[in-house]
């Protein structure tokens, strides 16, 4: 840029300047152009005018005077020159008179020249006197030197100085009024005294004009003929007549006036001829000077193109180098503003390390303003990686710092929860173990709400499983895991094949379906219910967790789902300045495992969530309770094979969960059965439910105790106060374990040999022992206990 200043500026001075000067050379020359057509079509032919009246009013007094033959020739002769220099000057006069003033003092030359024919039949017909005549042609002679003189008026300089030849107009005049007074009284010899003060006039009136006369005024060649005129022995005879006529004090003329016609006709011819010559050379002096500046005008316009043309060539070769490095300066900008820089702050995202080189070198010298551009997006540039350099490590540290401080929250969460498992175990008051439970389920939120934490933060989670898990207990323990669990209702899946979610997604998804069946009794009258269903879609499974609320508005339900499909970084410019820290929450856990959720609007008016497991996170078994068939029907085939009877061991069934009841509440089942009391008769063994129970099978009748024969005992003090049931208020994962324990218990006190099913059930009871002993070991590593015992805890 700084190098284009010294050509533009320049250019613009060169241009403005030459415009400025070129006008005046426009209107300059127009103007010499419409002078010189004034003095063309107005001033010549008035002049031609007047020449011709000065013959026609020297013959007509000399006519008058001697009334000969002769001079009625010449008069006649004289009269026709008149007649075509009136006709010439109508003709051509009407277009130069562009001017006010021409247009007035022509009008009066021309009312004058209308008289003409009456004057001249007036001086014919004798009835006007040579006085009246003189005065006649003295009146329309001056109303066309008047003309001649406005016509001849210019405002140049150089024309200006010719245009002073029209003062010999007034001396030619001058000298035709003393030839024409002269002429009328050389036939008589006497001049009247009237004539002769008008001659003495006039020649006062002409020899003071000439003195006021310089040759230098005058075009060289005009200075030139006006010297030969008034150096001749004409003039000086003429000059000597003039003074003898003057000074003679009577009425007689001198006697060496009779040479007076010869000098005067010669005189007055060379001077009016000088007066035409004059115009013509003023004509053509103003056109020289018009073509002049026109020339001038041409060339300069044609130099002034020419360094203009100089100018825009290197102009062009500069702005193209300009555009060529704009150009660069645009791809460089857009590449740092839509490649570099996002990677960088992808990179920074992503925790990776940054290289140095991505960004350019920064420059210390600058030759102009394009390059101090490029510096100064360069070092932007810089200034803003740096700044996100800068916040990547503020927010990675607080990040660690929150993160530590939400691991030992974490750790005192375990520990708590671990007591509370203790002191269940421990104390089998009810009324205590009822606040104990609810104080568990209130750390079983905590737990989760502190999860949250460190899913905002982006750490991994603190609860991993590694064997899969039945959706059913997945969604059970989701809603064991929420405040108002006894409002959920789960619908569990049809009898069929077990659907189990993939260990290392379990603690993921419980806690997404908690976040969206809290959202649900959150914001949902506390009349309704909530309702969760699992269903199988071609794409994997399809889990919904519907309320009976008021709903979202659309446009909240929009962002929530744009939410939801695509996480931002956790911002609070991001979330708004409502945020929803829950549907964050679970953006973060569906888009760890490509899980797909959508909120939409329920046909009740509530809202209806629905989460898409994909089919790589689900696992499909056989339904134990098939294998609880297979295990019977061998059982039966071995016991006939040895001769057995009625004393053979009844199979235990198998829970499945698929085909149970709808499930409500925390998970928690009634107790199976009453103490056995030491005086009381052996409980019944216990059997889970079923889905379809056998109407024909009679219920086991309710434990009693001693002394109890009537309907209506009187009140006594039992021997045998009540106890707690141990098992009693387990979760259907521990009752598992405790019918086992019970069976085993009973086997152990009956004699005889060890039968295929006791075999089959102690075999399956190692197994599972193994399996919580591996997962055990797995989420001891961890910190926190096993994901079975949470669920139990949390469904108590």
């Amino acid at each position: 840029m700084s190098f284009a200043l010294p050509l533009v500026v320049p250019a613009l001075f060169l241009t403005g300047l030459w415009s400025y000067t070129a006008t005046g050379l426009v209107d300059e020359q127009i103007q010499l152009r419409a002078d010189v057509d004034r003095v063309v079509s107005a001033g010549r032919p008035a002049h031609g005018v007047l020449a011709r009246l000065q013959d026609e009013r020297r013959l007509t007094a000399a006519w008058q005077a001697t009334r000969t033959s002769s001079s009625r020739a010449a008069l006649d002769d004289a009269r026709s020159s008149t007649d075509a220099a009136v006709e010439e000057f109508r003709r051509l006069s009407p277009s130069g008179l562009d001017t006010t003033a021409l247009k007035s003092r022509a009008k009066e030359l021309s009312d004058s020249l209308d008289t003409l024919s009456k004057r001249r039949d007036a001086i014919d017909e004798r009835t006007l006197t040579s006085a009246d005549a003189f005065q006649y042609f003295t009146d329309s002679i001056a109303d066309g030197a008047s003309l001649l003189t406005a016509a001849t008026r210019t405002d140049d300089g150089r024309i200006a100085h010719a245009a002073a030849a029209t003062s010999l107009v007034q001396v030619t005049e001058m000298l035709s009024r003393e030839d024409a007074l002269i002429s009328a009284a050389l036939p008589s010899g006497r001049i009247a005294s009237t004539p002769h003060a008008q001659f003495s006039q006039y020649l006062a009136i002409q020899r003071e004009t000439r003195k006021g006369l310089d040759a230098r005024d005058l075009l060289t060649d005009d200075a030139t003929a006006y010297a030969r005129i008034t150096d001749s022995p004409r003039w000086t005879s003429l000059a000597s007549i003039e003074d003898a006529v003057a000074i003679n004090g009577g009425t007689k003329l001198p006697n060496q006036a009779t040479a007076w016609p010869d000098a005067a006709d010669t005189v007055v011819s060379d001077l009016q001829k000088l007066n035409s010559d004059s115009l013509e050379n003023l004509a053509d002096t103003g056109t020289d000077r018009a073509d002049g500046l026109l020339l001038g005008l041409i060339l300069g316009t044609i130099a002034t193109l020419a360094a203009l043309a100089v100018v825009g060539a290197l102009a062009l070769r500069f702005w193209r180098s300009v555009i060529s490095r704009l150009s660069q300066l645009q791809q460089k900008t857009e590449d740092l503003a839509g490649t570099r820089l996002p990677q960088l702050v992808g990179q920074l995202e992503r925790g990776e390390q940054v290289d140095p080189t991505v960004l350019p070198p920064r420059r210390h010298h600058a030759t102009d303003e394009l390059e101090r551009l490029d510096a100064a997006i360069d070092h932007l540039a810089r200034v803003a990686a740096d700044t996100v350099v800068h916040q990547s490590l503020g927010r990675e540290g607080t990040e660690k710092v929150f993160s530590k401080l939400i691991r030992r929250t974490q750790t005192l969460i375990h520990r708590l929860i671990s007591l509370l498992d203790d002191l269940e175990r421990k104390h089998e008051d009810s009324d205590l173990l009822k606040d104990i439970f609810k104080v568990d389920h209130l750390a079983t939120r905590v737990r989760r709400h502190s999860e949250n934490l460190v899913i905002l933060g982006g750490s991994p989670p603190t609860r991993r499983m590694t064997a899969p898990v039945s959706i059913t207990d997945v969604m059970r323990s989701a809603v064991a895991e929420t405040e108002h669990y006894t409002r959920v209702k789960v619908k569990n899946l049809p009898p069929g094949r077990r659907v189990s979610l993939a260990g290392r997604a379990v603690a993921d998804v419980t806690h997404l379906l908690a976040e969206l069946i809290e959202n649900g009794t959150s914001f949902s009258p506390p009349d309704t219910q909530v309702f969760v269903s699992a269903t199988k879609v071609a794409r994997g499974l399809a889990l919904h967790v519907e309320d009976h609320g008021l709903g979202m508005p659309e446009d909240h339900r929009v962002g929530a789902n744009q939410l939801l499909a695509h996480p931002p970084e956790l911002d609070m410019m991001t979330l708004g300045a409502d945020p929803r820290l829950g549907h964050f929450v679970v953006a973060r856990l569906a888009e760890r495992h490509k899980i797909k959720v959508e909120l939409r609007e329920s046909v009740y008016g509530g809202t209806l969530a629905i989460v898409l497991l994909p089919a790589a996170l689900l696992e499909e078994h056989d339904s134990p309770l098939l294998e609880q068939l297979k295990s019977a029907a061998s059982a039966a085939s071995a016991a006939g094979a040895l001769g057995g009877s009625a004393d053979a061991t009844v199979q235990p069934q198998l829970q499945d969960h698929h085909g149970y009841p709808e499930y409500g509440g925390a998970g928690l089942l009634p107790a199976a059965s009453a103490h056995p009391g030491a005086q009381a008769p052996a409980p019944p063994e216990w059997t889970p439910p079923q889905e379809h129970p056998d109407p024909e099978v009679g219920h086991p009748e309710p434990a009693t105790y001693e002394g109890a024969q009537d309907a209506s005992p009187p009140l006594v003090t039992p021997r045998v106060l009540p106890q707690r049931t141990r098992g009693a208020s387990l979760a259907q994962q521990l009752r598992k374990e405790a019918a086992h324990a019970q069976t085993q218990q009973d086997d152990e006190g009956e004699a005889g040999a060890i039968s295929p099913g006791e075999s089959a059930r102690t075999m399956m009871a190692i197994q599972q022992g193994m399996k919580r002993a591996q997962i055990a070991e797995a989420e001891e590593s961890a910190g926190v206990d096993s994901q079975a015992e949470s669920r139990g805890r949390s469904a108590n």
